[in-house]
Order: structure tokens, then sequence, then C-alpha cells
């Protein structure tokens, strides 16, 4: 799998892989068809396999395909990436659309139905064929030997001797082999030519049938015929031609032994099916059945990527429009409603950027004016007591008060003043720093380590218990290691100043921080949570816990900590959350995409 990754192009991939796939389907299937059914039967030419084939490839290739699909939608959903599933169910439906009506037409027509009868039955078939070829082999042995004695004689007797025909046949009534009811004498010239036979054979024996065997070295050969049953031996008679001596074998049972004879040799050489059907015919039958397959196959993929292609593209524009991108225009040239529903998303886009520009607008104009709000309510705290005591100064002044209470007035009022002013310093201060929050730079890297480090930081300097609960082998995520820290370190410190506020029993209470990887649709997330058995907040507080200058702290809360926390994570292309913690607090959820092109 390692190889394919090294191809770049996603759509020559696919292909490659496909390819693979079919062809490992061609050779299970062939590797199958050769073992279960042709084992054993080296009568098959290779043009007489070939619908075979088909029929055992047909079914592992569309086993790979459903495994290919299962294999895809599980990636699909551990990666998080729009791959080619729907190919695949898209070539299960063409190829069963157009293979399986003509399976059984085509099992009928190529007659392999009878040959898997054949199959089914073979064991019992050929163990009764040749056993009946051994009692009728043991039958003619006796008149084997007996003819291979008169046989041998009658060799000797001709090497190297120049004979009549008349000197031969006293030799052979000599050695009793003129019966003409039980023995066979022929004498043939080169060209294979009778001069002479005491039984007409009727037809020409090739030479190529006489062979030497188990049963003697000199070449032999056994003729069947519905008539008779002759076991001949072929002798040299130099130089006019050959001779042939035989002898009748199964007189009282001549049909009986023909009909196992021939049904055995028509049984193992197929010759009923092989005459019909020409050499030439089969090859062709052959070739255009693979070739049938072979085309539906290939068009099969082809419409289905026709159809996937457009689908698989809209799909990763709808995953970078959720991502925030919206500059993405499909220029698809499609037809019929695949094209009116790319025109729809290219359109549904454009009003989206607009929309969103707008809306975008109306935010930042409300946000201000709500940070415009909240920053005159809180500068105007301090210019009371500011104005206060100048009016304290300015009456005492006027008044002509004595020097030394006059000084203490002043020394009392400048003081209230620097003070306020202190104050207000602080919140243009702390406005400034959130305003102007530096540009995180990502690092794909650890996140356990950073969380132990905050964790470690805080169980020196408190008595609450708190514990992790890290996932094991967390993939890496892109972070800034100094600025998520802080996010953590204020989340904590959060939940640590809750708890004290409530006045429990510190021992008793807890904080967890735990990380997970958690699987969306098309992508993959890690998730921090950090939850607490504080008082929790109400469901109105939620809605307003990550506004700028909203604080639940009475006294010492500035309201920009968890506005910074949530920017922070928006600028990790994250999102944070908070719901009610089962442990009876808060429970903030941090969610983190795996890669920057599955930011949430």
């Amino acid at each position: 799998m390692q190889r394919f990754k090294l191809i770049k192009n996603d759509e020559i991939r696919y292909y490659v892989r496909d390819f693979f796939v079919f062809s490992f389907s061609i050779i299970i299937g062939i590797f199958f068809a050769e073992f279960f059914y042709f084992s054993g039967r080296d009568e098959f030419e290779i043009i007489n396999k070939l619908d075979t084939y088909i029929i055992f490839i047909l079914p592992f290739f569309i086993l790979s395909v459903i495994v290919s699909y299962i294999y895809r939608n599980k990636r699909n959903k551990e990666t998080g990436k729009i791959r080619s599933s729907i190919r695949y169910r898209l070539t299960l439906a063409f190829l069963f659309v157009a293979l399986l009506p003509s399976i059984p037409i085509f099992i009928l027509s190529s007659n392999l139905t009878g040959k898997m009868i054949e199959t089914l039955y073979r064991i019992d078939i050929t163990n009764a064929l040749n056993s009946s070829m051994e009692i009728i082999k043991k039958d003619e042995l006796e008149d084997r030997i007996e003819l291979e004695q008169k046989v041998i004689v009658l060799q000797e007797w001709m090497n190297n001797r120049t004979f009549k025909e008349e000197e031969f046949l006293e030799k052979a009534f000599e050695l009793k082999i003129m019966d003409y009811t039980n023995y066979y004498i022929g004498l043939f010239d080169n060209n294979g030519k009778a001069i002479l036979e005491t039984i007409a054979l009727k037809e020409k024996i090739q030479s190529k049938n006489f062979t030497k065997n188990e049963y003697s070295e000199i070449p032999n050969y056994t003729l069947y015929k519905n008539d008779k049953i002759l076991f001949l031996y072929k002798l040299n008679w130099k130089p006019r031609g050959y001779v042939l001596i035989g002898k009748k074998l199964h007189i009282n049972n001549t049909q009986h032994v023909y009909n196992i004879v021939s049904i055995r040799n028509s049984y193992e050489a197929l010759n009923l099916w092989k005459e019909k059907i020409p050499s030439s015919a089969r090859l062709a039958i052959g070739i255009f059945s693979v070739f049938m397959f072979a085309f539906s196959v290939f068009f099969s993929f082809i419409f289905a990527r026709n159809i996937s292609n457009p689908i698989i593209t809209l799909a990763n524009a709808t995953q970078k429009v959720s991502s925030g991108d919206q500059n993405v225009n499909l220029n698809l040239k499609e037809e019929g409603e695949m094209g009116i529903l790319i025109a729809s998303f290219n359109q549904m886009v454009k009003d989206l950027k607009s929309k969103n520009d707008e809306l975008m607008h109306i935010q930042r104009v409300a946000a201000w004016k709500e940070v415009a709000q909240r920053m005159a309510h809180e500068i105007k705290n301090p210019l009371t007591p500011i104005l206060l005591s100048t009016e304290r100064i300015r009456k005492k002044y006027i008044a002509n008060t004595n020097p030394e209470k006059l000084k203490e007035v002043i020394l009392d009022s400048t003081e209230t003043i620097i003070n306020q002013v202190r104050v207000l310093e602080h919140l243009v201060k702390e406005f400034s720093e959130f305003a102007r929050m530096p540009v995180p730079t990502l690092i794909n890297q650890e996140l356990n380590p950073i969380l132990e480090e905050s964790i470690r930081l805080f169980q020196e300097s408190t008595d609450i218990q708190i514990q992790s609960k890290f996932a094991p082998s967390l993939p890496e995520v892109f972070l800034d290691r100094r600025l998520f820290l802080g996010v953590v370190n204020n989340l904590i410190k959060n939940a640590v100043e809750a708890i004290e506020e409530s006045k429990e029993d510190l021992s008793n209470q807890k904080i967890i921080v735990s990380s997970k990887l958690d699987r969306k649709v098309m992508k993959r997330i890690v998730s921090i949570i950090i939850e607490d058995s504080g008082p929790g907040l109400t469901t109105e507080l939620k809605k307003k816990v990550f506004e700028p200058y909203y604080s639940t702290k009475e006294k010492h809360g500035s309201g920009i900590g968890l506005a910074i926390v949530q920017k922070t994570i928006i600028d990790h292309h994250g999102h944070i959350l908070v719901e009610d913690s089962k442990l009876g607090g808060c429970k903030f959820i941090i969610q983190l995409p795996l890669s920057l092109s599955e930011a949430i």
C-alpha cells in the first residue's frame, strides 16, 4: 500500500490500485479453476478453459470490488478525506445489471453445466472406469503372454533371413497361429498395403499406434472394435515391409468390453464435444467471451468514474466551504441534474460569501458597540472618584481652609486620583493586548506533554485533585506551544478559582483534564476536555462567558481571559464550547483539527 502513495496524482493512483485488484482477481480465479476443476485433467486445451476461467473470475472480482468498497469507507472515516468509495458502488451496480442476467444463458450455452456435473461425479466415474479397465487388462494378460512367446520365436526365425510368403505361413502353422478364429496374421509392404491377411481388418493401423510398454519390448497395440478385439505385435520384414501378428481377445464378451473402452476413451478425451465444435470456433467463442467480460468491466469503471468524479469534487468543495474558504468555484461542465446541482452550488457559495460579508460587518459593528458600552461602563467607575476628589480640593481651596488641612485634603484626593488613573491605564492596556494578540506559529507537535506541563504547574500550588486522562498514541496536532499552554493554564486557573470561591473542602474537589481522538463526518479531531467540581454556570452565563469584558468574578476579573482563550482557539482553526460537567461544575471542550485542511 505504501508504493501506491508514491504516485502523486490521486486519480492515477486509484486506477493503478484498481488494475492490481482486477489482476489479482484474475490470478485467484484461474488458480481456483486449475486447482479445483482442471486438476488431473490434462486433456483440456487452453481454448476450452476460457469460459470456465470467466465463471471462476467473476465472483472473485465482484468480491474484490465489495472488499475495496468496505476498505474505502473505513479509510474515509479514519482519515476524514473524501475518496472514491461511491465509484465501487456504481461499478458493482453496473456489473450486476450487465453480467448477472447473462450468466445463466452463458453457463447453459457454453456446456459448462455438463462439465460441472461431470466434475461433481468425477471421482466415482473415473474410479469405476479405471477398475473396469484393470479387470479387462488382467483378463487379457494370459493371452498376451502366450502370444508374446510365439512372436519371440517367430522374430528370431525372421532375423537375418529372406523368405517367401509360403515359408512364413509354414512357420506360422508350426507355431499354431494359423487358426483364424483365434489369431490374425497380416503381411504388409512398406506403403502399408496388405499383401496377405487371414482376417480383413478393414482399416489401416498407423505405425505410431504401436508402442513398447510394460507388457513387452516388442511394439504392440490393442485394437478395440465392436465386432473384434485384437492384441497385435508388429515385426519388421526387411526389406519388403512389416508383419502383424495378433490374437483375438474377449471372444465371448467383445461388445461389452468394447462399450467400456469406448466410453472411457470418450470420457477422457471429451471426443463428443470436440467433434461438434471445431477448435477455431471454440477459440473465437472464448476470445469473444473474454473480450465482452473485459469490455463490461472497463466501461463499468468508466461510467462509474464519470458519475462519481463530479460528486467527489462537489463533496471536496463542500468541505472547503465548511472550513471557511468562500472562493470555491467548480468549473465542471456537466449535463442534466448534475449540471444543475453544480450551478446551484456555485451560486450558493457566491450568496454565502455575500451574506457572510454582510454578517461580518454587522458582527463587527455589534462587537465594537458592545466593547464601547463596556469600556464606557468600566471607565465611568474610576471617573466618579476622580471627579469627586477634584471637586473636594476645589471646595477646600475656595473656602480658604487651614493650610495643614488643605494639604491633607490634597494628598488624600490626589492619592485617589492616582489610583483611579492606574485603573484606567490597566483597562487601556488590557484592551490593547486583546486587540493586538500575536499571530500563532503553528507547528505539528504532541499535545499531551503540553497538558502535563500545565497540570504539574497547578498541582504544586493547590490542594485540589487534578487528574489526567490522556488518550494513548494521540496523533500530533498543529499548535503554538506558548499560546496554547496559556489557554490551558487559563482554563485550569479559572477552575481552581471557581472551586476555591465555593468555600468547600478542597481535598474533596477535583479537576479532570483529558484528551481523545474523535471522528466526525469527513474529518478527525482531537478533543481536550477540562472539567471541574465547582459551582458551575447557569444557562444564561454560558451564553456570555466568552464575551469580552464579561466576568463572573466579583472582585478581580477583567473579563477578557476567556475571550482571549476563544480567539486563540479560533487562530488554531479550532472550536471551544462550555457544557455542564458530571462532576457538578463546568466542562470546557476544545476541538482541534488533525490537519489544517480539516479545519473545524
